[in-house]
């Protein structure tokens, strides 16, 4: 599979972290495809020239909201597309939208998308966005308690153990992640269990799948396959092949 796309990414510091993951420009040189792991996040697109579709769905203009990632997208594009987007932790825009934050705003991302027009990199478009990068004002309490449970899930803890940590009742604490990531805190677990599984196949290719599902506390070979074909739409035998091809 091709890839000739160049692709810049800058994760933004401070308060602006705590709700988006990512700024990033996209500048392809032929027609290409590639797969985009899940990582349940969620995301806004500013298509510059060009065209792009997420699963055979285009890409439309002046901007598109993504909905949350669940499961690995493809990503088609053409020749000399070029392409802006703002990539939000996996609760962050349902919580920047509660707070009617600017970048949550019809009439303000019409303003971006046109200044969009003017961009030809990451430095640009950085630019286009600092005056709707506030994100100084206050938070709810209950984002905090979202926001710390899937933290302790990247950082490779269990779902019963993230549950035990956070302050809050298992059955409140569901009700909030489904309202604010679109899914529940044990689909949320399965995503970032399958992304370990990723890291450990990409640092090790010699290493066994069986060692790898015990690794990342799957009962065995069989339940690791059927989790990780959920996720990332291919098996963790073709995810290797592909790591191992593109070498």
């Amino acid at each position: 599979m091709t890839e000739p796309l160049f692709l810049e990414i800058e994760s933004p510091q401070g308060d602006a972290g705590y709700y988006v993951q990512s700024l990033w420009f996209a500048r392809s040189t032929t027609d290409g495809e590639i797969w985009l792991p899940s990582d349940a996040g969620s995301g806004i697109v500013f298509l510059k020239r060009g065209n792009a579709k997420v699963d055979d769905k285009p890409i439309m203009q002046p901007y598109d909201i993504q909905k949350h990632s669940l499961q690995s997208k493809k990503f088609t594009y053409s020749n000399e597309m070029m392409l802006f987007g703002i990539r939000f932790q996996p609760a962050g825009y349902s919580q920047l939208e509660a707070l009617n934050h600017p970048l949550t705003q019809i009439d303000k991302l019409s303003c971006i998308s046109k200044q969009v027009t003017r961009c030809n990199n990451l430095l640009d478009f950085k630019k286009a966005l600092a005056p709707y990068f506030d994100f100084t004002f206050s938070r709810d309490h209950i984002a905090d308690f979202t926001h710390a449970f899937i933290q302790r899930l990247a950082e490779r803890q269990t779902l019963m153990d993230a549950l035990d940590e956070t302050p809050l009742s298992q059955r409140q604490l569901e009700r909030h992640i489904k309202q604010q990531c679109g899914i529940t805190p044990k689909h949320l677990a399965r995503i970032y269990r399958v992304r370990k599984a990723m890291t450990a196949i990409k640092m090790d290719t010699s290493k066994s799948m069986t060692q790898i599902a015990l690794e990342c506390g799957y009962c065995d070979q069989s339940h690791f396959t059927r989790e990780f074909r959920g996720i990332m739409r291919i098996t963790p035998a073709k995810y290797r092949r592909c790591l191992v091809s593109r070498c």
